[in-house]
């Protein structure tokens, strides 16, 4: 069987070369290396070694991609038609498995071959730039590190708690798109480190320099990285806005912005903000729904649902250039922070009362929002059904003391309105109809129902719904018990159907 064997040349420097890798250079197999712009050729040279280097493809060829697979090729070639032995050797900078494109498919394509070919490939481990650039930089991998390729990153892909270093960053250009993109995230003024030739005697540069002059050194080659340290953090608890996430949503986001591409879905592609408003109410009370019947698996499941249309407006505002997930998520990380100075800062709080008394403070400090700037309803939410609408006003008049002093006051006003109520229907007979009379008491008595359900501490939009699914079991259980006696819903009066009724109610229904 014939053997491609793939050898790490180190990061740079011959006493970086494994003994391993050195053994196969030396004992006079056929030797290819993807590049001679690497430090350790010189002194290969020196030592004697014989070469044939692809340096000419990356001439030949108009892309990246061509050159890899044109390097592959040439490699089974020249092992197929080796005459002199069933080996060569091909060496590449580093490690082969960091950065190192054509031994991906150089491994791909012999595994993809094994049944029909007798070539096989072998690795040889090699010190990778990584480890220098470890020892430079003195920080621990096991603390959180991520190596990015600047010619191929976003935003999103940026983990500002992690160390990260960005590979390739090979000319002041690759730096300067760099820094834009770290830029949408880190400060700046964050400090980063540009190292050149890490190790390597005489070649090794290292600047620390703020963010914003990265682009500024003058001496980027094949052998610069860029370090990137974690944002600082609070001393209690990780503030981080941009953090590496647990359960992160770059699935879902990644399936919507494909639905909205133009390959995408054509009902996805129609939708704006406006015409998912339904939506969004629609799942909203279907998680509701599923936290009143306490299934879990339910609730599970519709919260996806929810999730999907926050994800959904952002992707539509991504596109739109407004904002995008990471900027919704940094947002309600930070005013969650902001507002809780009790767990991220030095306040303390003595209980619940405290707690609420700052989150007001601050939340008016955030909006500016004072009685001689702005009306004590300016900012309500005038599209929230009319129960929550009414709880939220009536909570806005008692923060600046327009209230009753107990529950008695609007268990009052409700017998007010209902005998108002009461006093304009029994005189439609003698005055006729009067729908906006009738529809403007019915709203006064429903305000004061209200009043007394935010006195005793019961959501009105909830206690209403929780009795509607209550008549909804019930009136289930009085037709299933009519179909079950083959009995007719005109044939039947109220007074059996009452009976029916409190059976359900005997049975908890």
């Amino acid at each position: 069987m014939k053997e491609i064997v793939v050898v790490g040349l180190g990061p740079g420097s011959f006493d970086q070369l494994s003994m391993g890798a050195w053994k196969y250079l030396s004992e006079g197999n056929l030797v290819f290396l993807r590049t001679v712009k690497h430090p350790i050729v010189e002194e290969l040279t020196a030592r004697g070694l014989k070469f044939t280097s692809f340096d000419y493809l990356y001439e030949e060829k108009s892309n990246f991609k061509e050159v890899y697979t044109s390097i592959v090729e040439e490699l089974f070639t020249a092992v197929k038609n080796n005459p002199v032995s069933k080996r060569i050797v091909y060496a590449v900078p580093g490690h082969p498995f960091v950065g190192e494109t054509t031994v991906k498919l150089l491994w791909e394509k012999a595994v993809a071959q094994a049944e029909n070919t007798e070539i096989k490939v072998k690795v040889i481990s090699g010190m990778s730039f990584v480890d220098v650039l470890l020892n430079s930089l003195k920080i621990d991998l096991l603390s959180g590190f991520t190596i990015l390729d600047a010619l191929d990153i976003s935003k999103e892909s940026l983990t500002t708690m992690h160390h990260q270093i960005f590979t390739q960053v090979y000319s002041r250009l690759v730096a300067s798109d760099l820094k834009l993109t770290l830029l949408e995230v880190y400060p700046p003024e964050h400090l980063v480190t540009v190292i050149r030739a890490a190790e390597i005697s005489a070649e090794e540069k290292i600047a620390r320099v703020a963010l914003s002059d990265l682009d500024h050194l003058t001496w980027f080659d094949h052998l610069t990285s860029v370090y990137v340290p974690p944002l600082a953090t609070s001393s209690k608890k990780s503030t981080d806005t941009n953090a590496s996430c647990q359960y992160p949503l770059d699935p879902l986001a990644n399936i919507l912005d494909k639905l909205l591409s133009p390959e995408g879905c054509p009902w996805d592609r129609e939708q704006d903000h406006f015409s998912l408003k339904s939506c969004l109410v629609e799942e909203t009370y279907e998680v509701l729904e599923a936290i009143d019947c306490q299934d879990m698996d339910k609730l599970k499941e519709e919260l996806g649902d929810l999730m999907l249309q926050v994800v959904f407006h952002t992707a539509l505002a991504k596109r739109e250039g407004s904002f995008d997930l990471n900027d919704v998520i940094a947002g309600i990380t930070s005013k969650m922070v902001r507002r809780h100075p009790h767990v991220f800062g030095e306040r303390t709080v003595e209980g619940t009362a405290d707690v609420l008394k700052n989150w007001e403070e601050i939340k008016k400090e955030e909006k500016g929002n004072n009685m001689t700037e702005k009306r004590v309803m300016d900012d309500l939410n005038r599209t929230l059904p009319a129960l929550l609408l009414a709880e939220e006003v009536q909570k806005k008049a008692k923060k600046v003391g327009f209230d009753w002093d107990n529950v008695e006051g609007p268990f009052a006003k409700i017998n007010e309105e209902l005998a108002e109520l009461k006093a304009i229907l029994s005189a439609q007979g003698r005055e006729g109809e009067d729908k906006e009379r009738i529809e403007e008491e019915l709203g006064d008595l429903l305000f004061a129902v209200v009043n007394v359900a935010r006195f005793i501490g019961v959501s009105p939009e909830t206690a209403l719904y929780s009795t509607i699914r209550k008549f909804i079991q019930r009136f289930n259980y009085i037709e299933q018990e009519i179909i079950d006696q083959g009995l007719n819903w005109e044939r039947l009066d109220l007074q059996f159907l009452e009976n029916i009724w409190q059976k359900a109610k005997i049975k908890g229904l």
